[in-house]
């Protein structure tokens, strides 16, 4: 007997194009997954249009209505600009916050989600009797927190980061530059609206820990981040077969960890390596390229790619994968998908924390700058570790990361039956 398809509500915090950093990649690939299983789910995706663009809520246009329609069924709007109470409300708690008291605006704010945008939410579920309402990141919880929906709605929450590590890492930084944040009452706050919902999703290993130390364990769910992982032509060139023309690859989008994190590995660590191997060549792809400034003793051995729509080229020219970032909440993308192409990567302990690398089985680790040189240069000097060591990373991936591993986790969540 067919199951019934299962209406979900999937709120989607950013545009889907062009891809820059960590957060699309994540949403894309729930929304892949939705797609792939078309006749056991219908799903409807909210978005908003605020009155001033950022980082956290840039603008959404027709283009992208198109686009996320390839993956959907139907796709409504939030015009949120044209809402005169919603921009009274934000700016007044910026004003009294940010201004008055000199402090961040609290993270169980409704600041990002006004009550108009939680009106217009609340009116698509009381129309479309929704199974599932799936909310991206703890600044638009409101939008389901308090939801007036029929018991049967299951409320999802995407935490992608811990808010208060984000904010906490951001403290010193625009917009937050000079404001007081109380880490200890916020993550106080932080959890007890998590827990509004029914299920609370983590892609971090790390702070899937942290949250599980103050949240029902029935409530969490491990869910790693989706990347088009079944990449046809990294399977089929092992490793070993591949034709090299960059020694090591760093992607990044523009943000304060990417930022830190190279400048890091160029000033402290870059040095160690091609004073032992003067022809080390270094690719750098993404928007960060525009933040980074090269001493000239390097050009010659450093590639700023700028943004590079499809990566797949990249990381199947590229002997090693490099993560050098020191600070950084959630699951950092990129080593997914390095990962995803048998890469042997070298990083830090924050970055290997999220995800299920250990140092000497499936990674190099290390935050000391001489050491981490040092493991760049036992694999580049050393093929067959290298080798190993991708081999390593390939099976780890396939367990933990895949396609089908992640999609039978959404299965279970779902309710979803015997589809593999």
């Amino acid at each position: 007997m067919n199951q019934a398809r299962k209406k979900i509500l999937f709120h989607l915090p950013v545009p889907l194009t062009p891809l820059h950093y960590g957060t699309q990649r994540r949403v894309l690939g729930i929304l892949k997954y939705f797609n792939n299983r078309k006749d056991s789910i219908t799903v409807d995706v909210v978005a908003a249009n605020q009155f001033r663009d950022t980082w956290v809520n840039p603008r959404w246009s027709a283009e992208q209505t198109q686009e996320a329609l390839k993956l959907v069924d139907n796709v409504f709007v939030y015009e949120g600009r044209y809402n005169f109470y919603d921009q009274l409300s934000s700016r007044s708690k910026s004003l009294y916050y940010n201004k008055l008291l000199r402090e961040e605006i609290p993270v169980d704010s409704d600041y990002y989600a006004p009550p108009g945008y939680v009106k217009f939410v609340n009116n698509l579920v009381t129309q479309n009797a929704y199974d599932f309402i799936w909310i991206n990141t703890l600044n638009f919880a409101h939008l389901a927190a308090d939801i007036k929906s029929p018991s049967t709605t299951h409320t999802i929450i995407d935490t992608h980061d811990i808010c208060c590590r984000l904010r906490a890492m951001m403290k010193d930084r625009n917009p937050f530059d000079g404001l007081k944040f109380d880490y200890e009452s916020n993550f106080l706050k932080e959890v007890t609206l998590l827990n509004k919902f029914n299920t609370i999703i983590s892609d971090s290993n790390y702070e899937f820990s942290v949250l599980a130390t103050h949240l029902p364990s029935h409530k969490l769910q491990s869910i790693p981040h989706p990347v088009d992982s079944l990449i046809y032509n990294s399977e089929q060139v092992s490793y070993q077969d591949r034709t090299f023309k960059y020694d090591l690859l760093f992607v990044g989008h523009y943000n304060p960890p990417n930022e830190d994190g190279i400048k890091f590995f160029l000033d402290s660590i870059f040095p160690h390596v091609v004073h032992a191997r003067p022809n080390t060549q270094l690719a750098i792809a993404g928007n960060i390229c525009e933040h980074i400034q090269v001493d000239a003793h390097y050009n010659k051995n450093i590639k700023l790619l700028g943004y590079v729509p499809d990566l797949s080229e990249l990381h199947l020219q590229s002997k090693l994968f490099i993560c050098p970032l020191l600070t950084g909440a959630g699951t950092k993308v990129k080593l997914i998908e390095a990962m995803s192409y048998s890469l042997p990567i070298v990083t830090t302990q924050v970055c290997a924390s999220a995800l299920f690398l250990q140092d000497g089985i499936n990674a190099l680790i290390n935050d000391n700058p001489v050491q981490f040189a040092n493991h760049i240069l036992s694999l580049l000097t050393d093929f067959h570790f290298a080798t190993k060591l991708s081999q390593e990373v390939k099976t780890t991936f396939e367990q933990e990361y895949s396609t089908p591993a992640i999609y039978l986790k959404l299965d279970k969540m779902f309710g979803i039956k015997n589809f593999l």
